[in-house]
């Protein structure tokens, strides 16, 4: 009677273990992608040679469009643009686009978290007053890497919604950080 028990139960635990991995990979998480979302962003740059600090947050827009390879892999193409940021003596404006690979983990038919990194094509349009009242601007552009981790959910097989942080080290004379926090819906086709 013990033994006929324990078969049932290993049989019933491994039925559940296949059926739950069979559900992990019913809904079709391959193909194309768009999406929009909107965050907010912390803009940072210190300029030590003319008495500059500048810290401020604002919102940014995105548009993008992807593609996933399997479950685990993709690539994705998105513009964003930064909202400006003024403090009175300084100003801000930022916008680019950039091209990531992503890395998914899912956890459950629906959920999955990724981290994604790739390369961010940017130009930025920054004024400062000094103390000496100096006015300094300048338009400035660059490549550089960035990276960011997410969490997304899929309410049906077509349509999800992503938050993900994203994190945009842009290399200049300035060397301003950015910080991104979001909320994005797309659609799978």
């Amino acid at each position: 009677m013990k033994k006929t028990y324990i078969a049932v139960t290993l049989s019933l635990a491994l039925f559940g273990m296949s059926t739950a991995s069979h559900a992990a990979t019913s809904m079709d998480d391959t193909g194309f992608y768009v999406g929009a979302g909107y965050g907010q962003y912390s803009f940072q740059f210190e300029d030590r040679e003319n008495d500059i600090d500048f810290d401020e947050d604002a919102g940014v827009l995105k548009g993008y469009v992807g593609a996933q390879f399997s479950p685990y892999l993709g690539i994705e193409l998105a513009y964003l643009n930064f909202d400006e940021l003024n403090d009175n003596d300084n100003y801000s404006e930022v916008y680019g686009y950039s091209l990531a690979g992503r890395l998914s983990l899912p956890l459950s038919e629906r959920f999955s978290l990724y981290a994604k990194g790739g390369w961010f094509e940017w130009e930025a349009k920054v004024s400062a007053n000094t103390p000496a009242f100096i006015d300094i601007s300048s338009t400035q552009e660059g490549g550089d890497v960035f990276y960011g981790v997410g969490m997304q959910y899929a309410f049906t097989q077509h349509w999800q919604t992503r938050l993900e942080y994203e994190r945009f080290e842009l290399e200049d004379d300035i060397d301003p950080d950015m910080d991104v926090a979001s909320l994005s819906i797309q659609y799978m086709f």
